[in-house]
């Protein structure tokens, strides 16, 4: 004899949200489903879960005196499923009068081209006797047949010019109302489409067996897709208190066809997208070359000469303090400034970074820009100007920093502020605790950076075995416009890295340090700069110098290029 299943019917919105778990790509939702079973098998049915319910994703716990057995997930017909939305049946109604419409134009444009006809077959009928007169009476040519033929013209003309130009007239009122009925019937058809897909929804059945009747809580977890967060940051850089301040913003979308009310967030580093499978390596084969060998020409990558960007602001010098007067009246104090609500509790996994929110939040389907601030951080920044002149004729300053906090930074978007102005949008890189990163604040006008035309010439020598030399003299003018500080500035310049023992490459000017792997292991290259030349990884030109208050200099870097007589050295730009 089978046993009698108790089924308890509830409706999946109207459980309560214990947890969301925000992913950057993906949310997994928990809710608590509390029930009343019956002695012997019960089945809880949860309904209408949302159709961007990621499969394979639902899981069940519980607590309580019962067995979970099975959890089934399926499709089945919504509540709403059968009938038509109040917007589908005006939209249909709509329809239905705008062809009517559309069929009263036709008529009237088939009786208008009817007339045409007609009034063109009687033409040509009378033009058909004038040229083939009765062959007995004589001449079919009179007065008054004349007279009646003028007549006739005229009433042709006028009436013939008069129905065409009602014909075009209703063409172009039928080309109109056809458009008007193919976007009311793209509208409906949308409206219907999405209606067909909510017509059926997910359904969760889970399948419990306990001993006596109970009370029980299912905690029902699954993720969904049309959902994430992503990070972004404002940066404050105070030049007079050397302090750089980072607010850490988590913005969270939310298009998943159902409603989070009241759920406490978290927002999870974890990458689901990237899996968890090592890739395979394959068998390395060696075998010869065939001797026909397709030479392509390689890429270069074409770059702009110098160029002054949009400025940002005004250089600190340029910055005039507000003058007090000692009889203006007392001013209150200003109130202080609020606090912000950051992320409670940062946790720490093997492979990711939680942050718990605070507090519990409404995010309605639909939402784009939901924003919780995950945390603040204040860092002690080293203010650096770095030029590219090769690239960009300005001089940019930058903040670099060792995030000295707990809080892992993602890859996002961040809005700069340098002394409470906004500078510039920027970019923040992939930052872990502990590791040092740079933030460009923008362009500084103060320090003037020319890009002079490089001078260029070749020279041969050789007794034996002939070589050409080709010999690159770069000069750059730099000025410091500031009258009471001095800065360091960096130059980054190209000096070409030889790929072939025959091409050898010698730096003239200036005299840099090699670069040194071994030291570069134990020292940052992002650290702070000191005065002198040196060669960075990409074996770069990194030139620090030291500009006093009101004063230039001419940077000259000159290197040669040696080479055999028949070859031709090309230059091409790798990243």
């Amino acid at each position: 004899m089978t046993a009698t299943v108790t089924v308890h019917e509830l409706e999946a919105r109207d459980q309560k949200i214990s947890q969301v778990k925000v992913f950057t790509d993906r949310a997994e939702v928990r809710r608590l489903v509390k029930v009343s079973l019956k002695s012997g098998v019960n089945e809880v049915i949860l309904k209408n879960l949302t159709q961007n319910l990621f499969a394979g994703s639902m899981r069940v716990e519980g607590r309580g005196n019962a067995t979970i057995y099975d959890v089934v997930v399926k499709n089945s017909p919504s509540s709403s499923g059968d009938s038509v939305s109040p917007k589908i049946a005006t939209i249909r109604s709509t329809l239905k009068e705008e062809k009517a419409r559309l069929q009263s134009i036709e008529d009237r444009g088939s009786i208008v081209q009817k007339s045409i006809e007609n009034l063109d077959k009687v033409f040509g009928q009378v033009g058909g006797g004038l040229v083939n007169p009765p062959k007995e009476g004589g001449s079919s040519l009179n007065e008054g047949t004349l007279t009646s033929l003028k007549n006739f013209f005229d009433f042709y003309g006028s009436n013939s010019e008069t129905y065409r130009e009602k014909l075009r007239a209703i063409e172009t009122e039928h080309r109109e109302q056809q458009e008007k009925v193919r976007k009311v019937e793209q509208e409906l058809n949308l409206l219907q489409s999405e209606q067909h897909r909510n017509s059926y929804s997910q359904s969760a059945i889970i399948t419990l067996e306990c001993s006596q009747e109970s009370d029980a809580e299912l905690d029902i977890i699954y993720q969904v897709n049309n959902s994430g967060w992503s990070p972004s940051y404002d940066i404050r850089v105070d030049t007079e208190k050397s302090s750089m301040q980072i607010t850490y913003f988590g913005k969270i979308r939310q298009h998943t066809n159902e409603d989070w009310n009241g759920a406490p967030l978290v927002l999870s580093t974890a990458q689901p997208c990237l899996g968890g499978k090592i890739p395979e390596l394959g068998t390395l084969e060696a075998v010869f070359r065939s001797r026909y060998v397709h030479q392509q020409a390689p890429m270069v990558r074409a770059t702009p000469g110098g160029g002054n960007y949009a400025l940002f602001g005004a250089a600190p010098s340029q910055m005039v303090q507000a003058q007090t007067s000692p009889f203006s009246a007392r001013v209150e104090p200003p109130p202080p400034p609020m606090e912000v609500a950051v992320a409670s509790e940062v946790t720490q996994n093997t492979l990711s970074t939680e942050f718990k929110i605070l507090r519990e939040a409404t995010i309605p389907h639909g939402t784009n820009d939901h924003k919780v601030t995950v945390g603040i951080v204040t860092l002690s920044p080293k203010l650096v100007h770095e030029t590219v002149p090769s690239k960009n004729s300005s001089a940019f300053l930058t903040a670099s920093a060792i995030n000295t906090s707990e809080l892992a930074f993602l890859s996002g978007d961040s809005s700069v502020y340098l002394n409470n102005a906004f500078v510039a949008k920027s970019h923040l890189k992939n930052v872990s605790p502990g590791e040092r990163f740079t933030c460009s604040l923008g362009v500084d006008t103060a320090i003037r950076v020319e890009y002079k035309p490089a001078k260029k010439y070749h020279e041969e020598g050789g007794y034996i075995t002939k070589h050409s030399a080709n010999v690159t003299e770069q000069t750059i003018y730099v000025k410091n416009t500031r009258s009471e500080q001095p800065v360091l500035l960096t130059i980054k310049h190209h000096v070409p890295r030889s790929t072939d023992e025959k091409i050898r490459v010698k730096l003239v000017s200036p005299s840099a340090t090699p670069y040194d792997p071994e030291k570069a292991t134990n020292e940052s290259e992002n650290a702070e700069p000191v005065e002198g030349a040196k060669f960075n990884s990409s074996n770069n030109l990194e030139w620090t110098v030291k500009l006093a208050p009101n004063s230039s200099q001419d940077l000259v870097i000159k290197y040669v290029v040696e080479h055999p007589k028949d070859e031709t050295v090309q230059y091409h730009e790798k990243f």
